[in-house]
């Protein structure tokens, strides 16, 4: 067997606190026992399985959904609140019923009602209703108290944690500067054996263009020679002259006189 008390509100007497105990086995929609007091009386009553299934088909919802919201009414209705915000639920209490409703879209809905009557020993009641709260008080301050401690526990975990990582990015910007330092010297030094193979690259085009040069040099000298040897040879290529006696005294050359008698006596070609 399960129950919960908590403080509820009475629309019809809002200053009188009032306090609800439920007690159930399993879950909700087997049926339900409450207990309803203000301090000086008590009241009882019992909602059965079947009148559970009714007001789930006079509400027009499924059976599944209105159990949550009977939950939500009855058990962990300050829990289901935030901050300031008002509960959507309320009860109504006459001489012998107590009626819960919820607000929704501003508009009031009938969950269900109980029929209540006065606990033969209210005084009974009330002191076991105190007990119990005060044994889930301090049921609640031990767990509170135990979240506490694993709070706490977290919170130094996260410290030190928070620290490890403060202490890992530190040696993370320190290995980033000693690479980048590294990085800057591989690379200045590649640049200077770059610039090295390019002037080696340079020194080597410039000695193969030297033969190239020298027998551009050689092939433009030859050609020179070939045309002096050319004009030479055209001074040896004037017209031959007859060598007659006559011909050689004219041209002031002595020529002797058998020569001359010789070439005379022989006759005149015939044309």
């Amino acid at each position: 067997m399960r129950s919960a008390v908590h403080q509820i509100f009475i629309t019809s007497d809002p200053n009188i606190p009032y306090f609800l105990r439920v007690d159930w086995s399993g879950d909700l929609s087997a049926g339900f026992t409450l207990i309803l007091t203000n301090g000086s009386a008590a009241w009882i009553g019992e909602v059965s399985e079947e009148e559970v299934t009714k007001c789930a088909k006079d509400t027009g919802i499924s059976r599944e959904e209105y159990v949550q919201e009977l939950h939500k009414t009855l058990i962990q209705d300050k829990k289901e609140r935030g901050p300031g915000e008002k509960s959507t639920y309320s009860f109504q209490f006459s001489s012998d019923q107590l009626t819960y409703q919820k607000m929704s879209d501003n508009v009031l809905v009938k969950l269900g009602s109980v029929e209540l009557q006065p606990a033969p020993d209210s005084l009974e009641l009330n002191q076991e209703m105190i007990s119990q709260s005060l044994k889930r008080n301090l049921d609640l301050e031990a767990t509170n108290s135990q979240l506490l401690e694993e709070n706490c526990k977290l919170q130094q975990e996260h410290r030190h944690i928070l620290k490890e990582l403060n202490l890992h990015v530190k040696n993370k910007n320190n290995l980033e500067k000693q690479m980048y330092s590294r990085f800057v010297l591989i690379l200045n030094d590649k640049k200077s054996k770059i610039r090295e193979l390019q002037e080696n690259v340079r020194a080597l085009q410039r000695t193969s263009d030297q033969p190239k040069a020298k027998v551009r040099r050689q092939r433009a000298s030859s050609g020179d020679d070939d045309d002096n040897n050319s004009l030479d040879t055209s001074h040896f290529q004037d017209p031959t002259l007859l060598i007659t006696g006559r011909n050689l005294v004219c041209h002031g050359i002595p020529v002797s006189q058998s020569f001359s008698s010789e070439a005379s006596s022989q006759p005149d070609p015939q044309y």
